[in-house]
């Protein structure tokens, strides 16, 4: 059976007819909902997956206030829009995936071939363990398998909509190079007090795991922590944390990255851009991290390895490991 025409229903509400009919067609009798607290009602997961093992589709649902940033009022009745949707050719315990692909791509592709296939679209690939192009109406992502010899998954996936920082927010930001060199300062600090005074710290301070925090996440996309450092007696910025917009249930962060770097950037980037040897690297499933250890800061970077940019970059004082 051919699902490949599934893809134009991104973005619609689970409720509407063809998606009914689609979720039909796969079998699927469940119908997507929200993971709530059995205690307090609370949401515990805004995304619900409903999967045909036999035909290799699955589809991803998720809260439309929470694709768009917002809290969820009545869970409840909270709609679940159509946001992801899965080919799966070769995966483990997934049958494969029978009809055609979206984009002309075929299962015996390998990297390079579903790279040709789609280089209409190569300006806006981001790269490394798997692949992401940008088309007009989704993302599309194909993870492969033996060694990028043949396509292993195919994932079409709504983009999620842009939460910029509010201008007169993204005004006030002082710039990135003077708050790395506010790192490791003391909060007493009358320089570092001045800078940070038009997002009135003072004000917007809060104790948290034995030091003062900054939450300016859901407009800024900025978190600022303040410790004790090693054999002070003075509260010092210790954190600095910089956003991609979602990432912190907020805003992007406006302003730029340290190091050159930029959220959109593919894992493959960073480490160009970052080429010496990092003193710590992960991948998971679906995001990595890797550490940099610089005379003036430590750094790590936070990145999608479905959707291959930067999730978040911390900087933290000299000696400070990250947070997290």
């Amino acid at each position: 059976m051919d699902f490949s025409g599934a893809v134009s229903l991104l973005g619609r509400s689970s409720t509407d007819t063809e998606v009914q009919a689609l979720m039909s067609r796969l079998a699927i009798l469940r119908q997507p909902e929200l993971v709530l607290d059995e205690n307090d009602g609370s949401v515990l997961n805004a995304q619900d997956w409903l999967l045909n093992k036999k035909l290799g589709v699955e589809l991803g649902f998720e809260a439309r206030a929470h694709l768009l940033g917002q809290e969820i009022e009545d869970p409840k009745n909270e709609p679940m829009l159509l946001t992801q949707i899965y080919f799966y050719c070769e995966h483990y315990d997934v049958g494969p995936y029978q009809g055609s692909l979206p984009a002309g791509l075929v299962a015996s592709d390998s990297r390079i071939s579903a790279r040709d296939r789609l280089a209409a679209y190569e300006s806006t690939r981001r790269s490394y363990t798997r692949d992401t192009w940008e088309l007009p109406q989704f993302q599309l992502i194909i993870g492969y398998a033996n060694g990028g010899t043949n396509i292993g998954f195919v994932s079409c996936q709504l983009r999620p909509p842009p939460m910029p920082a509010d201008y007169d927010d993204a005004a006030l930001v002082p710039s990135t190079p003077s708050i790395m060199a506010a790192l490791g300062k003391k909060l007493s600090d009358p320089g570092l007090r001045l800078l940070f005074s038009p997002l009135r710290l003072e004000q917007n301070l809060e104790v948290d795991d034995g030091g003062l925090v900054g939450r300016f996440e859901k407009h800024l996309g900025l978190f600022l922590h303040f410790r004790y450092m090693k054999g002070g007696r003075d509260l010092a910025l210790t954190h600095v944390l910089f956003y991609r917009e979602y990432e912190a249930d907020g805003a992007r962060w406006p302003g730029a990255l340290p190091n050159g770097l930029h959220f959109d950037d593919s894992p493959e980037v960073v480490f160009r851009k970052i080429p010496a040897e990092p003193i710590k690297h992960y991948d998971e499933e679906f995001t990595g991290d890797a550490t940099w250890k610089f005379p003036e800061y430590t750094l790590q970077v936070l990145y999608s390895t479905m959707r291959n940019y930067i999730l978040r970059v911390q900087a933290s004082a000299p000696g400070v490991l990250p947070i997290a």
